[in-house]
């Protein structure tokens, strides 16, 4: 009996080490900011790549952000859709202390952490929702993304519409089921 408690002690230890195997964090810190830090406005313009754009879909716990961009203050041009990562682990067992999460259908004002796609972002970025005042910042040479691809719409469709391609599947195999039991069975009539 005592070795039989041990045993299943035992393998509820593996199971917890091996589900605690998968669990990743990072630890940042934003740090910055205080007395003598420069403005937002300042700190817009020194960012090396700034767009207004809206989150059409997320993924990744709400960590990635599919983006419509509208409007390009700094930076490389960019295409009219494009993903940002607000995160340095991805995964559904990962967390970070920086992690930044997007809300779909929301404006933003994106100053990711990198200068050229893919875009990286966290929460210690001066990423945020768009509000009226952030106007103020827009430059007089903003621009416009590039058009939209047919990739991209068929991109924004499965993203938003994951759950179409298993229902999909599932009806091609149960049609294909259905067409191979008939053929058989006629067969075995005219046989």
């Amino acid at each position: 009996m005592h070795i039989a408690t041990l045993a299943r002690f035992a393998a509820v230890a593996a199971v917890a080490a091996l589900a605690l195997t998968g669990v990743q964090t990072a630890e940042a810190s934003c740090g910055g900011g205080g007395p003598g830090s420069p403005s937002l406005g300042d700190r817009i313009a020194a960012a090396p790549t700034v767009f207004v754009g809206t989150v059409v879909y997320t993924s990744d716990q709400d960590r990635v952000a599919r983006v419509k961009v509208e409007s390009i203050w700094r930076g490389p041009g960019l295409p009219a859709y494009i993903d940002v990562h607000g995160s340095p682990v991805s995964g559904p067992f990962t967390a970070s202390s920086v992690d930044r999460h997007y809300q779909s259908g929301t404006r933003y004002l994106f100053v990711p952490v990198n200068a050229l796609p893919p875009f990286d972002d966290n929460s210690c970025s001066l990423t945020q929702p768009f509000a009226a005042d952030l106007s103020a910042y827009a430059p007089t040479d903003a621009r416009a993304p590039g058009p939209a691809t047919f990739s991209d719409h068929i991109q924004n469709f499965v993203g938003q519409n994951a759950w179409v391609l298993p229902v999909l599947f599932v009806l091609l195999v149960a049609t294909a089921l259905v067409a191979l039991i008939r053929t058989r069975s006629r067969r075995r009539r005219h046989a």
